[in-house]
């Protein structure tokens, strides 16, 4: 019969020693006093308003209404030029070309100001995030009053 080395021969011992180590350990991790988690402390949640939007609605509806008007002005240029063209009297020509450079102004500049109503509200609603235009702060390097836009 062959020697065996202390290394085969602890190796099972030791393994064996083990496992009853391990078995009887669970005995004693069950009665320990098990601490409950204290509870998450309530942190208040800051009053959060919903942002209202009139300038918003009230720029797109304005800008919506100017270019709808320029198209009527346009119209209307049209109408007095072609009255212009067919009119006769030397008397007439001048008030009427006048009056269909006036009314052209007027359509250019209901359309482009329409536009710029129409883009500022688009702007104001689904792009600017919410924020306070006027605040006050009071720290060092900063403005006593600040006007964000």
């Amino acid at each position: 019969m062959p020697l065996r080395s202390s290394r085969e021969v602890l190796g099972p011992a030791l393994t064996f020693a083990l496992a009853l180590l391990l078995i009887a350990e669970p005995h004693r991790a069950a009665c320990a006093n098990a601490q409950a988690a204290s509870p998450f402390p309530e942190v208040p949640l800051p009053d959060q308003r919903r942002p209202t939007y009139k300038a918003a609605y009230l720029a797109l509806g304005t800008g919506v209404l100017l270019i709808g008007g320029s198209f009527v002005l346009a119209a209307e240029a049209d109408d007095a030029y072609q009255q212009y063209l067919e009119e006769t009297e030397i008397d007439q020509i001048g008030p009427l070309y006048d009056r269909t450079i006036k009314l052209d102004r007027l359509a250019t500049g209901s359309l482009v100001t329409g536009e710029l109503l129409l883009a500022t509200g688009i702007y104001l609603r689904f792009l600017r995030p919410p924020h306070a235009a006027l605040s006050l702060t009071l720290r060092p390097g900063r403005c006593a009053l600040a006007y964000r836009f």
